[in-house]
């Protein structure tokens, strides 16, 4: 991966680096990291051996050794000064929960990894002579899993059953609204558990989303409020956001029942997805997109 191009990305910045055509490049082969395992083993009272429990895998680092050059000193100063601004990641590290994405392309293969860039130690001792400066870096990944560059998305909207008129016994006051339901089948393809964002669109009135793979995998959640025709809420099951945001700034996550957030991964295979609640008008939708994710580069 000597000769792979990374990119560092988040709002406001996007800065790319490692190719041998580029100013700033790859001397070595990055270090991908070496996952720590946190476990929770107990020796066997009085006898030998010992008792798994449940181990945790912790976020990898990835390191570079990267040469940053120039024609003469003024040029490698300046982007060795581009590089420095990228890896500090100001709007990142000063935001709660904050992420950059660590792109990395290689032999045809597109893979991001979340997390903050964190170690930047330039050496500045060739500059002078050769335009010449060295940078040993850190990205801190957040887990250690890679994803998909893009999303998968569907979206589908929530249509009122076939039929219509009043239903008997008829009690007043009398309502021709009813409660709508759809459903959509949907195939995960992936290595490793995805974690999806839902979004539901209103208008709708306490809207409940399932997800039903085969063996009674999936999810359920069952939002208790009203969203009107300009409302939105997002559920992000991702582990670094698990959040519930009503139009994207109020968090609303006292209002959504059904599975955890931490519980809501979709292992590779074939899922029912299906929305319902009450929408006098049929124009609510739900929007569900992933990204496929792998164990390795």
């Amino acid at each position: 991966m000597i000769d792979g191009q990374w990119k560092l990305t988040y709002p406001g910045m996007e800065y790319t680096f490692g190719t041998p055509d580029l100013p700033t490049f790859n001397r070595t082969t990055p270090d991908v990291g070496d996952v720590d395992i946190r476990v929770a083993d107990v020796d066997r009272p009085r006898t030998d051996g010992r008792t798994f429990g449940v181990d945790f895998r912790s976020g990898r680092t990835i390191s570079f050794d990267l040469g940053v050059r120039g024609r003469t000193e003024e040029d490698a100063r300046r982007e060795s000064a581009l590089l420095t601004t990228a890896w500090r990641a100001d709007p990142v590290r000063l935001t709660p929960g904050g992420v950059a994405e660590l792109h990395a392309r290689y032999a045809g293969r597109d893979r991001v990894a979340f997390g903050r860039p964190r170690r930047f130690s330039p050496n500045f001792s060739d500059v002078r002579v050769n335009g010449f400066v060295t940078v040993t870096a850190d990205f801190a990944a957040i887990d250690d899993l890679f994803y998909a560059p893009d999303t998968e998305t569907i979206q589908f909207g929530i249509v009122p059953p076939l039929g219509g008129g009043l239903l008997a016994p008829l009690a007043s006051p009398l309502s021709t609204t009813m409660n709508s339901d759809r459903s959509q089948a949907i195939r995960v393809a992936s290595e490793m558990p995805v974690w999806p964002v839902v979004e539901i669109h209103g208008p709708v009135a306490n809207p409940v989303l399932t997800v039903v793979g085969t063996g009674g995998s999936g999810f359920t959640f069952d939002v208790r409020l009203t969203l009107l025709y300009d409302e939105s809420i997002t559920i992000d099951t991702r582990p670094w956001a698990r959040s519930a945001l009503r139009n994207g700034t109020a968090n609303v996550a006292g209002a959504v029942r059904g599975t955890r957030l931490s519980k809501a991964a979709l292992a590779a295979g074939s899922y029912e997805v299906g929305l319902k609640g009450n929408d006098p008008t049929g124009t609510a939708r739900v929007r569900l997109s992933w990204r496929p994710t792998y164990a390795s580069l």
